[in-house]
């Protein structure tokens, strides 16, 4: 039954994000046009600023499923009922909190934005970073009742509400921005989705799992095993934090919302790079934690997972890398406009090649979380996003001394020059460092996991050499002309994969739903 979730669960996430994305991209431009620059730059902003909200989980989250294992395993019901109470209690600590630091927000957003924003503008913001507050809260108040559902495997119930969700959202957006075309509309749409989405979360671990809370008698030793594990992964939160959101926040408090705008654009295809990687090691944290439940030393059947997902996750997101490479640029001067065009390709590019290989290797961090092993992991990215913040703001600081009268040079390479610093750090943490430390440490053998992944590669010459030809003898002035050409490149992409690069149990991914389907057709 867990097997054919795991499975369902990675369809659904797949599906979840294609649609969801293919959506979003429709919408955006919509958006972009009735929002104007200006306000989706700032409500870019507003989230750069209430995205630190999320600091406040602690790395409880990641905790939970490790916990909740571990009770379950001893086969003790009333335990594993106080973790769901420990962990209600510290979550409504937590809600608390952001309620406060976000009405603390709304008060410090013109010592923050005061110069680069208006006075209606800053009305504006603050009431966007208050309802986000709000959603903040409500996402903290259910965060147990969601993690108890990607515990107990039940990833298909999960994955459709927010399959739905992540639908209806844009559509509601674009539908009340028609009447009210301001950055506030979109922030109230995100929360009225957002709270009907946890209530179907919380109804479903009522009636189905059954879900148990006990606040009596509470382990003290528990809870301080909880806070101990869960310190190193609050050290990570805020190293992915100021690695997301400090150019973001930088560049509105010194650039003005317009530099925002551009850079948020270019962000966006990173994020949407990352949702299809992390769709897969969501859905295998808890066998890996099983896995580690019944034998901390098994190596053998964790370095099978990492390298068997590795792959699966590796053909993924070089699909995207390569296609976007080639016909990126003429996408978002279509989808955008050309007001974004190369400055935020060049930013999307950068961040999806400073992402491409901790993506493709992300069941490793269940692994060290799993062991117990993530400490070193999230003092040195820790550090080195500081390092990040650093340099960026030089950067930008620089790009205003070189260009003090010329606006559009100075948020053009502002923009550039804070994504790059982001680039160089996250190539010497997460890319150099943690593979050195996955094969020294963790016991992943990192040597193996690499061979595994070259026998692909000369499955890309063909695709590679088509996408060329494609965008240097064919032009692109339509999305007719834009989806061919890319409809080409993936099925080059796709039959040259599957002739020279997968193995049997990836061709059986593809070829196991195509027979069911079959049969279904012939029945």
């Amino acid at each position: 039954m867990a097997i054919s979730q795991r499975k369902a669960g990675s369809i659904l996430s797949y599906l979840q994000i294609i649609l969801s994305n293919t959506v979003a991209l429709i919408y955006t431009p919509f958006m972009l046009r009735l929002l104007g620059q200006s306000e989706y730059g700032l409500f870019g902003t507003a989230n750069s600023l209430t995205s630190y909200l999320s600091l406040f989980s602690f790395g409880v989250a990641g905790a939970y499923i490790k916990f909740n294992i571990s009770a379950r395993h001893s086969g003790n019901k009333d335990e594993e009922a106080k973790v769901n109470g420990i962990f209600f209690i510290i979550y409504s600590i937590i809600s608390g909190l952001v309620l406060i630091t976000g009405i603390i927000f709304t008060f410090l957003a013109k010592p923050i934005f005061g110069n680069a924003l208006s006075g209606s503008e800053l009305l504006e913001i603050r009431f966007v970073i208050l309802c986000t507050t709000i959603q903040y809260v409500i996402t903290f108040m259910f965060n147990t009742v969601t993690m108890a559902m990607q515990a107990y495997e039940k990833f298909v119930f999960l994955r459709v509400v927010l399959l739905l969700s992540n639908i209806l959202q844009p559509i509601l957006n674009v539908v009340v921005l028609h009447f009210y075309a301001k950055a506030i509309s979109i922030s109230i749409c995100n929360l009225v989705v957002s709270i009907a989405a946890y209530l179907l979360f919380f109804a479903y671990s009522k009636k189905v799992l059954k879900m148990q809370y006990c606040f009596k008698n509470l382990d003290k030793s528990l809870i301080k095993g909880i806070f101990v594990f869960s310190s190193f992964l609050f050290l990570n939160t805020i190293a992915d934090q100021i690695t997301g959101s400090t150019d973001t926040l930088l560049l509105g408090s010194l650039a003005g919302t317009a530099a925002v705008a551009i850079y948020t654009v270019g962000t966006q295809f990173g994020n949407y790079f990352m949702s299809f990687s992390t769709a897969i090691s969501g859905v295998f944290a808890p066998q890996v934690n099983q896995i580690v439940a019944k034998d901390k030393n098994d190596d053998k059947s964790l370095n099978d997972v990492f390298v068997r997902i590795g792959r699966v996750q590796f053909l993924v997101v070089s699909f995207i890398l390569i296609g976007f490479i080639f016909f990126g640029h003429q996408f978002i001067n279509l989808w955008a406009g050309e007001n974004y065009g190369l400055t935020s390709y060049i930013i999307a590019v950068l961040l999806l090649l400073s992402l491409y290989v901790p993506l493709f290797q992300n069941v490793g961090i269940e692994i060290q979380k799993a062991k117990n092993m993530h400490k070193a992991r999230s003092i040195v990215y820790l550090l080195i996003a500081i390092v990040n913040v650093v340099f960026t703001i030089v950067v930008i600081l620089l790009c205003k001394y070189y260009f003090p009268n010329d606006l559009e040079s100075f948020k053009k390479y502002a923009s550039i020059g804070a994504v790059f610093v982001t680039f160089v750090c996250r190539l010497l943490g997460q890319g150099i460092f943690m593979n050195i430390y996955y094969h020294k440490k963790v016991g992943l053998n990192i040597i193996n996991f690499w061979k595994n992944i070259l026998k692909i590669i000369p499955s890309f010459i063909l695709p590679t050499v088509i996408g060329f030809l494609l965008t240097k003898f064919f032009v692109i002035n339509s999305f007719y002309s834009l989806v061919i050409e890319i409809i080409i490149f993936s099925l080059c992409y796709i039959v040259s994969v599957y002739l020279l690069g997968m193995n049997q149990y990836e061709k059986n991914l593809i070829l196991q739903p195509i027979g069911k389907i079959i049969k279904k057709f012939k029945r």
